[in-house]
This record gives structure tokens, C-alpha cells and sequence, in this order.
């Protein structure tokens, strides 16, 4: 069983570079723990002999749309809007420094 506690929520804090309350940390400590005890259930769950739904099966292929091909948004106009860009893309600040996650 996956245990999850203040420390995990603190470390998820710190690689989010969000900044919870101590009231925060306890409620998303109790929901994180609930949704990892609801997939344990399933995951214990005996499946065998169980016939997939139609929605997992073959069948469901009628209700994928066709894919089209639809203008989009003018690249030269959206990136003439960005606050910083090349001429081909955006470029945005840095977050993760060298070294920091290894």
C-alpha cells in the first residue's frame, strides 16, 4: 500500500513551486491518500472472465470523429503577441535549473 503523507505533499509542493497552507497540505495529504486507496480497490479488483463494455471493445470505433484538417491560428500573429519569441517560437523563462531533480 502507497503511503502518502505531509512529506510526499511537501515534496509535490516543491516540484509544482507552489506554496500550500498547512491547511492545504493536511486536506490534499487526506484526498491524495482516499484516491490512492480507490485505485488500490481497483486494482485489486477480480476481473477475470468479465466481458469488456462496448466502450472498451472494437465496437466503439463508430464514435471516433474523422479527423479534419481546420485552419488554425496565424503563427507570425500569435507569436507577435508573446512577450518574448523568436521567429518561430515562444521562449519562456527557465524553471528547473541544472542539476535540480537528479
Amino acid at each position: 500500500m502507497s503511503k502518502i503523507d505531509r512529506d510526499v505533499v511537501r515534496h509535490l509542493e516543491r516540484l509544482a513551486r507552489i506554496d500550500l497552507s498547512p491547511d492545504e497540505v493536511e486536506m490534499i495529504t487526506e484526498q491524495l491518500g482516499r484516491i490512492v486507496g480507490f485505485v488500490e480497490k481497483l486494482q485489486a479488483a477480480e476481473v477475470e472472465g468479465v466481458e469488456p463494455t462496448r466502450a472498451m471493445s472494437h465496437e466503439a470505433e463508430d464514435h471516433v470523429r474523422e479527423d479534419v484538417v481546420t485552419p488554425s491560428l496565424d503563427r507570425a500573429v500569435v507569436l507577435s503577441q508573446a512577450p518574448d519569441h523568436t521567429p518561430d517560437y515562444f521562449r519562456v523563462p527557465r524553471v528547473i535549473e541544472k542539476g535540480e531533480g537528479e
